[in-house]
């Protein structure tokens, strides 16, 4: 099962890292939920998060047909912060 999410998971990745992000699987919990996440730049805009968690739901549904799918975005990359110019 890991194998053909991943190979779902590859062929969406161009997509996604032209957005400056990626995808990645983080597992699948014992009730059969698959988790992924979105990293990156993607992780971060909501409009862009949005548009590639609805092309991930669909290609992992479609491929495992009534499969519960979680997206979960990356927080980590999405600093507000901006260093002060000198």
């Amino acid at each position: 099962m890991k194998d053909k999410i991943n190979q779902a998971l590859e062929a969406l990745r161009p997509a996604v890292r032209a957005d400056g992000g990626n995808v990645e699987l983080e597992g699948v919990e014992q009730d059969g939920t698959v988790v992924v996440r979105l990293t990156g730049f993607c992780g971060c805009c909501h409009a862009t998060a949005w548009t590639h968690r609805l092309r991930i739901e669909r290609a992992l549904k479609g491929l495992l047909p009534g499969t519960r799918i979680a997206v979960l975005l990356g927080a980590a990359a999405c600093s507000t912060e901006v260093e002060p110019v000198s």
